[in-house]
């Protein structure tokens, strides 16, 4: 929405310039060429509708347009950071079932062959047949189950599984909520990157105007070759600057796709509308603050990380404790031996109780006291540290609100300077160098407007980020 006040701005002024100007909205060649006629302002929509830059144009053209929403679906889609977190998100969930398997019944299977170089048989009297003691071939197989019946052990196990699993989804939902903010960030860049880009084509058009009506004038005796010369360096300089935007516009749009996990296929454009709302909390920097610790799932995980801790210091108090399971056996072979019986079955229950193992789970719970403490530790610092990104974030909006402000007064100044140059252009006051200069300062004044709004639009969403608000799709990996 920049451009077309830009460019209206910088044709009307240069326009105004010179005593020669035509009386209908013109084009810029005929802006600067027709002769005595009084100026008359130049309708912004009409001049966007002709002068549009010839590259932009052609990448329109060429180019579908790609918008904010869009790019935030096709990260959240495609970007392989995010891909990757999920992943594990994924096999963290797995975590209690892998806790629960203790408390499941587990049985086992085994079987041996063995080669006796002889066999050894029992030959009992009135026997109808010797009693084989050892065959040459013998075959074995045995099947033991246990069932968990009372492992206290297990019971913080299991609670601190189901506590890893929600601290693997808030940190997903972080990566997931920086790489969407990540992308934000990157397009508007881009957007903002593209409109200067268009802004210096089109103050490279001028410059040629310029170029041209000083060397017409140079040629009648009008200017000095002092004026073409200057000219000339402006319309070089003006070359230069398209060719550092068009650059700097191809690596924002690279940065983008390789975010975006796709080809550079596209053109991105300013969001109509404002694409960060203001959160009604930044009034209140105490309010933020608190809104923030309650939001942002970085101080849900550092919290959570407590009771993670207390969990491991739990469970290996409960290792004090004994532990009993139930026990059965089965066993089969090909050698009967004295008793007749192939095969063989036991059940029973199985006590195990460590009374002393050396000092080992009392080096242990001092250990986990001091886990305890480190992530209090780190709960703290990562308050003050969402704290301090907050009140940050919000000096940094008030600032980029208040340098808009500027931006904004200095191009009303700017256009204030370029009338009064042109009146005293007209009246002979002033030269053909003083002139440009204001024009260069109008141009300059227009594009640093174009970057003190991107940088309220990036300072909106870095404050919605800090305070844990910045969540453009609502997809969030947390399960209520």
């Amino acid at each position: 929405m920049f451009i077309p006040v830009l460019v209206s701005s910088l044709l009307l002024t240069q326009a105004s310039s010179f005593p020669v100007i035509s009386a209908r909205a013109p084009t810029a060649p005929e802006a600067l060429t027709e002769p005595n006629v009084p100026v008359r302002p130049v309708d912004a929509q009409k001049v966007v509708s002709v002068d549009k830059s010839e590259t932009v144009a052609a990448s329109e053209a060429s180019l579908r347009l790609l918008s904010l929403t869009e790019a935030l679906r096709l990260a959240e889609r495609g970007n392989p950071g995010l891909e990757a977190a999920r992943a594990r998100l994924r096999q963290a969930r797995l975590l209690s079932n892998k806790a629960w398997a203790g408390y499941f019944p587990s049985v086992t299977a085994n079987g041996t062959y063995t080669r006796n170089p002889v066999e050894l048989v029992f030959e009992v009297p009135e026997a109808p047949e010797p009693i084989p003691l050892l065959k040459r071939d013998q075959f074995a197989g045995q099947l033991n189950a246990q069932q968990a019946v009372l492992v206290p052990r297990l019971w913080p196990a299991i609670e601190n599984a189901y506590l890893g699993e929600k601290a693997a989804e808030l940190t997903a939902e972080s990566t997931r909520r920086e790489t969407l903010f990540a992308v934000a960030q990157a397009y508007l860049g881009a957007a903002s990157l593209r409109e200067a880009m268009a802004v210096q084509e089109q103050l490279l058009d001028v410059r040629r105007g310029f170029e041209r009506d000083a060397q017409n004038r140079l040629e009648v005796g009008d200017v000095e070759r002092l004026a073409l010369l200057r000219a000339t360096l402006d319309r070089k300089e003006a070359e230069q600057e398209v060719v550092r935007s068009r650059n700097a516009y191809a690596n924002a749009k690279s940065a983008l796709a390789a975010l975006l996990a796709r080809p550079v296929d596209f053109d991105v454009a300013l969001p109509k509308e404002s694409a960060v709302a203001i959160p009604v909390e930044v009034r209140d920097v105490s309010a933020a603050e608190t809104t923030a610790l309650e939001r942002r799932p970085d101080a849900a995980s550092a919290r959570l990380d407590i009771d993670l801790a207390r969990g491991g210091r739990k469970q290996i108090l409960f290792e004090y404790l004994p532990d009993l399971y139930a026990t059965a056996n089965y066993t089969a072979t090909n050698v009967a031996g004295l008793t007749g019986q192939a095969t063989m079955w036991t059940a029973g229950l199985s006590l195990s109780w460590t009374l002393l193992d050396g000092g080992l789970r009392e080096a242990n719970l001092r250990e986990a006291n001091g886990r305890i403490a480190e992530a209090r530790a780190n709960l703290r610092g990562a308050e003050e540290k969402i704290r301090d990104e907050v009140r940050r974030a919000v000096t940094d909006l008030g600032t980029a609100e208040a340098n808009l402000g500027t931006a904004e007064e200095r191009v009303k100044l700017s256009w204030e300077s370029a009338r009064l140059a042109k009146e005293s252009f007209e009246a002979g006051a002033s030269t053909y160098l003083q002139v440009t200069d204001v024009n260069a300062t109008l141009a300059n004044a227009q594009l640093s407007l174009v970057a003190e709004s991107l940088n309220v639009q990036l300072s909106r969403l870095a404050l919605a980020r800090a305070m844990g608000l910045f969540d453009p799709t609502g997809n969030s990996l947390v399960e209520p």
